[in-house]
């Protein structure tokens, strides 16, 4: 591999400079030397051949004149016999490119590098001071590949490099200065640690009796404490039921005192249970069973009268056996006729009571309308149940009335005509539900915000467009550079800009260098006493003169003036002969700053030139756009297409919101007429049902009245469903109601049978009505 040329392009110092090696040789060396001074950028040249084999560095000292970004450093390299042109950039992707500017792989270069890595190659062939310098104590420490090679080759000690790493590596895992991380360091920290540990913890034993007493005082004080705390919380548990239990006390006494305050009345015993009508008809049994007593004792007494005794001899021997029970009998009779007596007045008052409400009050013998005690039992059951069937009847009758008169309501009710027709009121619904859904409010109120936001767009982009002013018919007719024509004027300006920049940048390197060659050019001649060139050729044409004019004269004087002539001539001439070194580097000094000088007067020439092109651009611009920008004053060509862009996206916001303005008014028109067309829609449906309307309202108000309108509708209709199935509900109830009645009179009727069957064959058959009989059964019982 060889380096054929070397393209600086944008590098450290250098901006577009090469370094030509010429082709290769057919025979002899192929060497070259690059001198230069001081800071002059050998070091920078080799540093940039190095990036070109292997890519510039991450963080590169280099980028002083020209940023990361812009770095770019180029070269043709000859591989394989054939030459290869490079360009290589500063980025993360395809940064290696090819002369078509074609992005390569890094294999183009590293496959002729015999891997070689870019310390291996710097070491090997990149050598000056500090790498020699380097190199040496790398074979004396034994570091690096090379120096490890070398040091163990020239010891005889192949491994002794790898052991002795190893050992440090180990030796530093143990122990580093300054390290935390290492065993010792580590294992010092856990000793501390232990130690700190152990002083917190340790205790005089004078000190450790004294915590275990106090310990034990404190355990015996804590168990004397859980043993109060548990009888305290048994008697709390007590107060809290005693607390509890004082509000019931309370409340208990409060109701002592008040049923003391109550008169004191038989309680009714337990067993008495069961409703009136069984105790009733427990009454009535047992009336029936006395009253079969009292006949069957009456047929005894009749039986034993009829037995044929002895009468004297029973007279006697009873009376002689109960002469001392009848002594007995007869005092106590004598004592209890009184009472008996009052007691056979009050029958006989009751007797006459109730032969005067049977109507019998002339009755001589009361006995004799006695009914048996079955007739009267069943007569009772009877009579009890007629408050019942009564009540039924009654209540039949009344409900069956109130049921006719809700049912006669309910058909007045049903029977009132509507005030408005259906077909009307259909066609004021229709009306009513297209201007709900005509949606003309909305869209009236979107299109005036959008004409709004359209205006206040306008007013902003025609501020923009100050000092032009117009409306948008004259906006739209302003002719304005296309996208491609500003495309080519930005490029144009950037392309312009960037040379300018860089030819101020290489005027003021010239300048400096042109600068620094005449510091060295006086530095140069002041220290040195020789005649240079210019000095050289005026004497030599002087003494030439002199010759010539001598020859001329062959005077002393002539020959005077050409001896002083030649004298200085060779004067000046073994001065410069003597000082050859430093004339020559008078003469190179004064070259370069000729050149130097020639290319500054190129470079402002060219400065000049790009000035002009800079100042034609502003006036093709202004030329093409001069209606949409006005008068403005002088500025750059990037500000004034920045102002011309800005201008021209200001006149398109300015019609478009020109655009939305008249987009809206024509919503807002189309929502007009269709309120139009809705109010007289309504207004023709309000007349056809009666509702009149005034010419002053909105049309938010007449819809408001005309669903006023028909809820008002709605009510009547639901009222008059609801009549309707009230009608329906009242019919079903007046006929239960009336079999109700059907039922209770034949109910009543079959009582009434009832009754006259239980009364058939006695003396109330045809003696008292079956209606008069409810107050009679204990009379005649």
């Amino acid at each position: 591999m060889r380096l054929r040329r070397l393209d600086l392009i944008r590098y450290g110092k250098f901006t577009d400079r090469t370094i030509d090696f010429g082709p290769k040789p057919d025979s002899g060396p192929d060497l070259h030397i690059v001198f230069g001074l001081n800071e002059a950028g050998k070091s920078t040249a080799l540093s940039g051949y190095l990036d070109l084999l292997f890519g510039i560095e991450e963080r590169s000292r280099y980028n002083f004149l020209h940023e990361y970004s812009a770095m770019r450093i180029g070269g043709v390299l000859e591989l394989g016999g054939a030459e290869h042109s490079f360009t290589r950039t500063k980025q993360r992707t395809n940064p290696l490119l090819n002369a078509n500017g074609q992005p390569v792989s890094e294999m183009a270069i590293s496959a002729h590098l015999a891997g070689l890595s870019r310390d291996a190659y710097e070491t090997m062939f990149s050598l000056d001071d500090e790498t020699l310098e380097a190199g040496g104590k790398s074979i004396l420490e034994s570091r690096g590949d090379l120096g490890k090679l070398l040091f163990t080759a020239s010891a005889g000690l192949g491994h002794a490099s790898d052991t002795l790493s190893v050992l440090e590596a180990e030796a530093d895992k143990l122990y580093r200065k300054q390290a935390h991380g290492t065993e010792l360091a580590l294992l010092k920290k856990r000793l501390a640690e232990l130690k700190s540990g152990k002083e917190a913890i340790d205790t005089l034993a004078s000190t450790f009796e004294t915590l275990e007493t106090e310990r034990l005082d404190a355990t015996e004080k804590y168990d004397r404490s859980i043993a109060e705390r548990s009888v305290l919380s048994a008697r709390l548990d007590t107060i809290a039921k005693y607390l509890r239990a004082i509000p019931i006390l309370a409340d208990i006494r409060r109701k002592e005192a008040q049923l003391a305050e109550l008169p004191e009345i038989a309680s009714p015993l337990r067993t008495w249970t069961g409703s009136i009508a069984d105790m009733i008809e427990t009454d009535a049994s047992l009336r029936t069973r006395l009253s079969a007593s009292g006949d069957e004792l009456e047929r005894v007494t009749t039986k034993i009268a009829s037995v044929d005794v002895d009468a004297v001899i029973l007279a006697i021997s009873e009376r002689v056996r109960g002469l001392a029970d009848r002594k007995v009998r007869h005092v106590s009779a004598g004592l209890d006729l009184p009472s008996r007596r009052t007691e056979l007045q009050i029958l006989d008052n009751a007797v006459a009571t109730c032969l005067a409400s049977l109507g019998r009050a002339s009755e001589q013998y009361p006995a004799k309308l006695l009914l048996p005690a079955a007739t009267i039992g069943a007569v009772r059951t009877m009579v009890e149940q007629r408050s019942g069937i009564v009540t039924r009847v009654r209540v039949a009758r009344d409900e069956a009335a109130a049921a006719a008169d809700a049912l006669q309501a309910a058909r007045e009710r049903v029977g009132e005509e509507r005030a408005v027709p259906e077909p009307a009121r259909a066609r004021l619904v229709s009306a009513l539900s297209t201007a709900r859904a005509s949606g003309y409010v909305r869209e009236t109120k979107a299109a005036r915000e959008a004409a709004d936001a359209g205006a206040i767009r306008w007013e902003a982009a025609i501020a923009r467009l100050h000092p032009w002013s117009g409306d948008a018919q004259a906006l739209a007719r302003i002719a304005i550079p296309n996208a491609g024509r500003l495309g080519a004027w930005k490029a144009q300006a950037a392309e312009l800009g960037k040379s300018s920049s860089v030819l101020c940048e290489r005027l003021a390197e010239h300048q400096g260098n042109h600068d620094l060659f005449s510091a060295r050019l006086d530095a140069l001649r002041a220290s040195v006493d020789v005649t240079d060139d210019d000095a050289a050729s005026a004497i030599r044409r002087a003494r030439d003169e002199a010759w010539a004019r001598h020859r001329h004269d062959l005077s002393g004087d002539t020959a005077d003036d050409f001896a002083a002539l030649l004298a200085r001539d060779d004067s000046g001439a073994a001065g410069r002969l003597a000082n050859a070194r430093e004339l020559v580097e008078i003469r190179s000094t004064n070259r370069n700053l000729a050149e130097t000088a020639a290319t500054i007067a190129h470079t402002r020439d060219q400065l000049e030139r790009n000035s002009s092109d800079r100042e034609a651009v502003p006036s093709e611009v202004l030329a093409v756009a001069r209606d949409l920008l006005g008068e403005i004053p002088e500025t750059s060509p990037e500000q004034l297409i920045e102002l011309i862009e800005d201008r021209i996206a200001a006149r398109i916001d300015a019609l478009a919101a020109w655009e939305e303005i008249e987009l809206s008014r024509k919503k807002t028109e189309r929502a007009v007429d269709e309120e139009g067309r809705i109010r007289l829609e309504l207004s023709g449906a309000r007349a056809s049902v009666g509702v009149g309307s005034d010419p002053g309202d909105s049309l938010e108000t007449a819809m408001a009245v005309a669903e006023l309108f028909l809820e008002r509708q709605f009510k009547v209709d639901a009222e008059r469903t609801e009549a309707l199935k009230t009608v329906g509900t009242r019919q079903e109830d007046l006929a239960a109601r009336r079999r109700a009645i059907e039922v209770a009179e034949r109910r009543e009727d079959e009582w009434l049978a009832g009754v006259a069957e239980a009364l058939k064959g006695t003396w109330l058959e045809s003696g008292i009505s079956a209606t008069g009989v409810g107050g009679r059964p204990r009379s005649i019982g």
